[in-house]
This record gives C-alpha cells, sequence and structure tokens, in this order.
C-alpha cells in the first residue's frame, strides 16, 4: 500500500513540476490536475483528509467519496479573495487553496475530475 501511495505522489509531484504558473492582475496561480485513476485517489483522499483535519465530520465526509458524490474544500487566507467550485455528475474532487490579497479562482468539472488550485496574491 505504502509502495502505491508513495507511486501516486511521484506522479502528482511530476505533474506539478511540469505546470507553468499564469500570473495576471496581482497574483500567480498553478494548478494539478489528476491524469489518471490513481491521481484522482490521492487527491479525493488527500482533500478528504484536509477536511477532517479542519473539523469536518468524518463520517460525512467519507460517505460523501465513498457513494461517489463530489468533494470540495475552499481554503482562503488573507483577505478579499473571490472563488468558487461548481461540479456536476458526481465523482469530482477539488480543493481551491487561496493566500494573500485579492485572488481569483473557480475550478468547474464534469464528472470524474480530480484538480488542486493553488493562488497567491499581493
Amino acid at each position: 500500500m505504502f509502495k502505491k501511495t508513495f507511486t501516486a505522489l511521484a506522479l502528482v509531484a511530476a505533474t506539478a513540476a511540469t505546470t507553468v504558473p499564469a500570473a495576471a492582475n496581482g497574483q500567480i496561480s498553478f494548478g494539478i490536475s489528476a491524469q489518471n485513476q490513481q491521481e484522482q485517489d490521492l487527491i479525493t483522499g488527500g482533500l478528504a483528509l484536509f477536511q477532517i483535519a479542519n473539523g469536518a465530520d468524518p463520517a460525512q465526509v467519507l460517505t460523501n467519496v465513498a457513494t461517489g458524490g463530489d468533494i470540495g474544500v475552499v481554503h482562503q487566507e488573507g483577505n478579499g479573495h473571490n472563488g468558487s467550485i461548481a461540479q456536476g455528475n458526481g465523482g469530482n474532487a477539488a480543493g481551491l487553496f487561496q493566500f494573500g490579497n485579492n485572488t481569483n479562482g473557480h475550478i468547474a468539472q464534469n464528472g470524474g475530475e480530480g484538480d488542486l488550485v493553488f493562488t497567491f496574491g499581493w
């Protein structure tokens, strides 16, 4: 199990390393999108653990994931952020993490997608 988790983590890290950040209007963003089911599972599990660690009901988070539902996290630190997640058709996992000031970030998913977006503003 550890080997599978490590392999999935390495794949996500490799994907992140090849992603070119986009910068505009006083912010910089980069995203990670799952390319296969193993990466999708890693993102889903990571977001579930994030929610549990931040006070979500573990039964609700795990039930949502286990039933093929959507899981989404919008985490904002700083001021003046605008962020949203729109999900449809089930099986989505999205994490939008905004830091600094006045960032604008949105994620739209249509089913079976896994995405993480990190935005830093000044």
